[in-house]
């Protein structure tokens, strides 16, 4: 029996960063299945036509919100060219269970690898999927005698993840004549635990793994380590982790045996971290395990933004401390900022420009982006109410068509949920929108300056003296306040960025 596995992805945000590297959903659950299922092949191809095109028996595809249609659209372009079982998996379908395209078979809700083989095993044997078998099969949605989607019984999360073999690699990256993820080489991402205990108000990730934080033994993490550098020997080990530094005493245990095993020579790694639960010791062995770089949840510059996003134990002075700790160890922080919380104020959205321009000398990326409403969060449900729609309708403002990634503009305009035009309107949101990606775009633009100044440089600590002396971000600072003067006139009123308490005094007028 042939299985194809394929990771559905919009054309618009095909070569995105995040679809660069093979996708280890697919990997975990061919590895997983050939272990309990006997005589089954596994094909993954990047594109559709050559999935097509090797005539698998049945076909699982994974996605994100934003490819949800596009996945419909695969799904009915194998239905119609193979007439074959299609089913689905992954986190949006664990997020919304409430939808279910009658082109799917059925929907995989939650962890993947149990149930996946259960249905490999069941279409093996009766060579189809009747829905009284799917019935009986847990952790799945189904098509209901009704019409209407249900939710066979849930499913355990596995508890021994040292049970569940490594992810398979080498099917993910060999194709016959090329490879279909040229990014492999370089980088590699490794996955050492499932769950997070915190619950944002704007992920949907932990819907799909739940708040218990699971993991394997530290032999099991560093033992696959240990594979990838044997194999692969990629210049980045990227740990996938939703939230990898829960267990500070499991960071070090890792850190440490990494080191002792030597495999952070000649490789660098980075991690997703939290700002409360870094401290001097965990930085000094991140410094010293080769974290160039960590990336961490600020999300904004204003606690009372964070509060909006349910961080919990986090604080615009828990981040800048967190900052602080990885100037003193030479570690850098990558980070999103999210724009267009509810009850945001432009002060707000200053407070955030502020943080990132003071913090510029050790922020090694920084992305904005505007609050997106993903099924089944905080937000989504706030926005049903609020809006007064349905899931469907909130729906068609986070899965991409092809007008959305064509006119930005319009995109933000006229179909994305926006939850805070009370306060900023949505024109005037926009433009805070666009002065943070330039802002972020230059902060990336001064670490590659900076480094390409420390590279060619002799003394390094002359180096390091002018670099911590360029008042760059100053001037970055001036420059974004400046732009918003000019495109954004207020008539005789001051903006919120203004030195408003001496013109108050000096002249009496209103603020914005």
């Amino acid at each position: 029996m042939k299985v194809g596995l394929y990771l559905a992805c919009h054309p618009g945000v095909f070569d995105d960063w995040n679809y660069s590297l093979p996708p280890l959903g697919p990997a975990y659950l061919a590895a997983y299945a050939r272990q309990k299922v006997a005589g089954v092949e596994f094909v993954v191809r990047r594109h559709l036509s050559d999935l097509i095109a090797e005539k698998p028996d049945l076909v699982g595809i994974t996605f994100t919100t934003y490819s949800a249609g596009v996945a419909v659209q695969d799904a009915r372009r194998i239905k119609d060219e193979l007439g074959i079982p299609v089913i689905c998996g992954g986190s949006h379908a664990s997020t919304l269970p409430t939808i279910l395209d009658p082109v799917w078979d059925c929907a995989v809700m939650g962890e993947g690898e149990e149930t996946f083989a259960e249905l490999l095993q069941l279409f093996k044997d009766r060579g189809r999927f009747d829905s009284s078998d799917l019935a009986k099969v847990q952790g799945l949605l189904v098509h209901g005698e009704d019409g209407k989607p249900h939710r066979t019984q849930a499913r355990p999360a596995i508890q021994d993840l040292d049970s569940i073999p490594y992810p398979d690699r080498d099917m993910m990256y060999q194709t016959g004549t090329d490879n279909q993820w040229g990014s492999f080489t370089n980088e590699v991402q490794i996955l050492t635990s499932r769950g997070c205990p915190y619950d944002c108000s704007f992920c949907s990730t932990v819907k799909h793994w739940g708040t218990r934080y699971r993991f394997p033994s530290t032999d099991y993490v560093v033992g696959e380590i240990e594979q990838i550098r044997t194999k692969y020997d990629p210049g980045l080990i990227n740990i996938y982790d939703d939230l990898f530094v829960v267990r500070r005493d499991r960071v070090i245990d890792i850190l440490r045996e990494v080191r002792r095993r030597g495999l952070h020579k000649g490789t660098h790694f980075t991690a997703f971290v939290r700002s409360n639960l870094l401290d001097e010791e965990v930085m000094e062995e991140f410094a010293k395990t080769n974290f160039d770089y960590l990336n961490i949840g600020l999300e904004s510059g204003s606690d009372a933004t964070l509060k909006t996003f349910n961080k919990q134990a986090s604080s615009r002075e828990k981040n800048e401390h967190a900052i602080r700790l990885g100037r003193q160890v030479g570690v850098k922080f990558a980070s999103c900022f999210i724009l267009g919380a509810p009850n945001e104020t432009r002060r707000d959205i200053l407070d955030t420009f502020d943080f990132v321009q003071n913090n510029m000398d050790a922020i090694y990326y920084a992305e904005f982006v505007p609050l997106t409403v993903f099924p089944s969060t905080q937000f989504w449900h706030q926005a049903k109410t609020k809006l007064g729609v349905t899931d469907e309708y909130l729906l068609n403002s986070v899965m991409l068509t092809d007008e959305d990634v064509e006119d930005d503009r319009q995109y933000m305009m006229d179909k994305w949920v926006y939850l805070n035009e009370e306060n900023i309107p949505r024109e005037e949101f926009f433009t805070y929108l666009k002065l943070g990606v330039n802002l972020g775009q230059a902060t990336w633009k001064f670490q590659q300056m900076k480094k390409q100044f420390e590279a060619a440089a002799a003394n390094a600590s002359n180096v390091d003296h002018a670099a911590a002396n360029i008042p760059f971000s100053d001037l970055i600072g001036a420059k974004v306040k400046r732009r918003l003067r000019k495109i954004m006139p207020m008539g005789d009123r001051y903006h919120a960025w203004d030195d408003v308490t001496a013109k108050e005094r000096a002249e009496g007028v209103s603020v914005c």
